[in-house]
């Protein structure tokens, strides 16, 4: 009979050689899962990046040939919007695909991609993520223990309101909106005579119906994959800001990856960022016409004034941001 400290010896000589040989099999795979990896993102199941993430997790498997499973949860199973990030430090969330809104309360310089009426198209937006600029932003994050992995789009951010059409930016004066965490929204709206207040999207749909909140200002995709266009009759296509995703992971739960998995999760983020743009884009557009049928009001806005009237949010956010990113920026979209 095998006593109990040789029994105790062998099960924990067993688990260690699991640990130490995660791959095997051709190619250097195994057919069967070896790490289960947990990914969420900011945002229902009703949306379509939940989909473009099950692409990805798809791919991933492919890639390692069954080895990485992950698994794809939405806003609330695994935590708050709020908390998400908290959780990718800590490695209770291994992925997650966030908005830049909430990375800004982290890592404050990231918000000047959140400054009011930056980008005046999705090229320009794009040409800087894509480049050094974007790099750089991405290389901030290890320090407080994430890695980027490469950028998305959740769409523009609009303004849609129960029952006011906000042409003019003096027709946001005493409007309650919510806005997410980052500093730089609740300045904007601020500036522009408006009440913001933050509140988990989670809850949103609540506080709308109550009229704790007369507005919100979330991507048009947000409103119909959460349901708001049940409480909200008004669409103000102010496109104050080109809404940053980013592709995340925990660095601690990374680092600990084979090489061959890591290879295989940045290789596949490459095509994320095309399908999470291609298909915001054309989703977006389906909304529209969607909302229209619906009879919803599509209000376009004077974009030039609402520019002018939130300048001043600029020069607050300088210092913050810091003057060489800030020029940088506003060089590369021509600003002026």
């Amino acid at each position: 009979m095998i006593g109990r400290r040789q029994l105790l010896k062998a099960t924990t000589s067993g688990l260690a050689a699991s640990v130490a040989m995660p791959f095997v099999g051709r190619s250097g795979f195994a057919a069967t899962p070896t790490h289960t990896l947990k990914l969420t993102f900011a945002d229902t199941q009703s949306h379509p990046l939940y989909e473009v993430l099950k692409r990805f997790a798809d791919d991933v498997q492919k890639r390692t040939s069954g080895a990485i499973e992950i698994q794809v949860f939405s806003i609330g199973q695994l935590g708050s919007g709020t908390n998400i990030l908290t959780g990718l430090q800590t490695g209770i969330i291994d992925l997650c695909a966030h908005t830049s809104g909430f990375i800004d309360a982290i890592f404050p310089k990231f918000q000047v991609v959140d400054l009011p009426f930056l980008f005046p198209d999705v090229a320009s937006a794009e040409r800087l993520l894509d480049g050094p600029t974007g790099a750089k932003l991405l290389d901030m994050l290890p320090t407080k223990g994430i890695y980027g992995l490469g950028y998305g789009h959740w769409g523009w951010r609009v303004v849609s309101t129960i029952d006011r059409k906000l042409v003019e930016p003096e027709d946001m004066r005493g409007l309650k909106i919510r806005v997410q965490p980052g500093a730089i929204f609740a300045t904007t709206f601020r500036t522009l005579g408006a009440n913001p207040v933050a509140i988990d999207l989670t809850e949103v749909y609540l506080a709308l119906s109550q009229r704790v909140i007369d507005s919100i200002e979330t991507p048009m995709i947000s409103v119909a994959a959460t349901k708001h266009d049940e409480v909200v009759n008004t669409i103000n296509l102010t496109n104050q800001v080109y809404n940053v995703g980013v592709m995340m992971a925990s660095k601690a739960k990374f680092d600990a990856l084979p090489a061959e998995a890591r290879e295989a999760i940045r290789a596949a983020s490459v095509g994320l960022t095309k399908d999470w743009r291609m298909t915001i884009a054309q989703k977006s557009d389906e909304i529209v016409q969607r909302f229209k049928a619906k009879g919803m009001n599509i209000v376009e806005v004077n974009r030039d004034h609402y520019k002018k009237a939130t300048e001043s949010v600029y020069l607050q956010f300088k210092d913050i941001v810091g003057a060489d990113l800030y020029d940088e920026v506003l060089k590369a979209v021509g600003h002026a």
